[in-house]
């Protein structure tokens, strides 16, 4: 395997990541307050508690996706069941380099209805069991702006395996949070080959970090190690998503397509 390219300047014997398709500039705060909205009724809305809210969804959409319901069918049952409304443009998924047999998402982006609250999600996918394993990974999310976190999830499983889920990031700040995790053992032969890393996703519940509103993207990024190589920490920016390596060997990592801008608000 290769190193990824936009990687731009060095830290912690690791690099910073810059989302694909990331806007340079933005707009400051539209207003100074946000309009209060009405909470509407849904037969299965999120809890109140924003770790519990934040596994729910990454449960819901998971479920959803397991199903063989289209995009546009799980955005209109989370609207409708859950009183959660898409607020991103959506665009498919990131193939970066196909070599590299991984795929991460553009990030979507939802609004909790009648609350001033939001959550972030996005996910990989492995397509193929790749020969280089063993090492501790890292994926995380950062945001173009500073927002309020409210909490952070990530969860990850096998083909053939259950979902582990964790709640303990390795890094968190004001422009978003990053885990490691390791994505093997592998198991299995043939069609049966699995690892427990080999499909993932991580969410984050957040609010806008002062009233008013903003606009705001988000991207995700992951760094994959094998041999002794592992991840071992991160660095998130405005923008920018940076891994910290136990050596300079056996390790890549990638970025995902940013996600179209939103605005984000709070009353």
């Amino acid at each position: 395997m290769r190193k990824k390219t936009r990687l731009i300047g060095a830290a912690m014997v690791g690099a910073v990541l810059l989302p694909l398709g990331a806007s340079t500039a933005f707009a400051g705060p539209e207003s100074a307050g946000a309009p209060a909205e009405a909470t509407r009724d849904c037969s299965a809305p999120l809890p109140d508690d924003p770790t519990a809210a934040a596994k729910q969804f990454l449960t819901l959409v998971g479920t959803l996706d397991d199903r063989g319901l289209t995009q546009a069918e799980i955005d209109a049952k989370l609207a409708a069941d859950n009183c959660l409304d898409r607020v991103d443009s959506g665009g498919g998924v990131d193939t970066r380099d196909p070599d590299d047999e991984i795929t991460l998402s553009r990030p979507e982006i939802y609004k909790v209805s009648g609350k001033n609250r939001y959550v972030a999600r996005a996910a990989w996918k492995w397509t193929k069991i790749p020969k280089e394993v063993k090492g501790y990974d890292g994926f995380g999310l950062s945001f173009s702006k500073k927002v309020a976190p409210v909490s952070h999830v990530l969860r990850y499983r096998g083909k053939f395996m259950d979902w582990k889920t964790k709640t303990q990031a390795k890094a968190s700040n004001s422009y978003g949070s990053g885990f490691i995790f390791n994505e093997g053992p592998r198991g299995g032969t043939g069609d049966l080959a699995d690892m427990q890393g080999r499909i993932g996703e991580m969410g984050i519940t957040f609010k806008a970090a002062k009233k008013g509103c903003s606009r705001h993207q988000v991207f995700s990024a992951y760094g994959h190690t094998w041999n002794s190589t592992d991840v071992t920490g991160m660095t998130i920016g405005a923008d920018s998503f940076g891994f910290a390596w136990s050596s300079s060997s056996n390790r890549w990592d990638q970025a995902s397509r940013a996600s179209s801008e939103v605005k984000v608000c709070r009353s």
